[in-house]
């Protein structure tokens, strides 16, 4: 489609191209949560990276169809633009969802990390500035 002209009935096309892969781009997004290894995430990462680019090159295809052929949507091409909108929200959302967890996760490694940094800098310190227990006589 690039390569030719674009016709007034390709908008159809790309808005249906759009669809699938933002529902592929969901999925995506949907799965990272469940990945726990790190190869797999990083395998899953790269998909989603492709997904945009594909994205990126549709968007440049309506961008150009929009510029040639300045008309309403048709009834279906509106249909199609709804549901583009609602995979778009829960998209976001679902990243949303994920940068939090990614937070929550980085959050709890960094206490632990201050919590290994504290242990090593006590076992560094000499024994004579450790804290002394007083022996009380009863």
């Amino acid at each position: 489609m690039a390569n030719k002209k674009l016709t007034d009935s390709d908008l159809k096309l790309l808005l249906g191209k759009q669809e699938s892969l933002l529902k592929e781009l969901l999925d995506f997004s949907q799965r990272q949560f469940a990945e726990k290894d790190p190869v797999g995430l990083d395998a899953l990462l790269l998909q989603k990276d492709r997904c945009f680019e594909e994205m990126q090159k549709v968007d440049s295809l309506l961008q150009k169809w929009y510029t040639q052929f300045e008309r309403d949507l048709k009834p279906d091409e509106q249909i199609l633009d709804q549901t583009l909108q609602e995979l778009l929200q829960k998209i976001l959302l679902s990243e949303q969802d994920y940068e939090q967890v990614v937070g929550r996760e980085k959050k709890a490694i960094s206490l632990q990390i201050d919590e290994l940094s504290r242990q090593m800098q006590y076992r560094k310190e000499p024994v004579q500035q450790r804290a002394k227990i007083k022996n009380m006589m009863t």
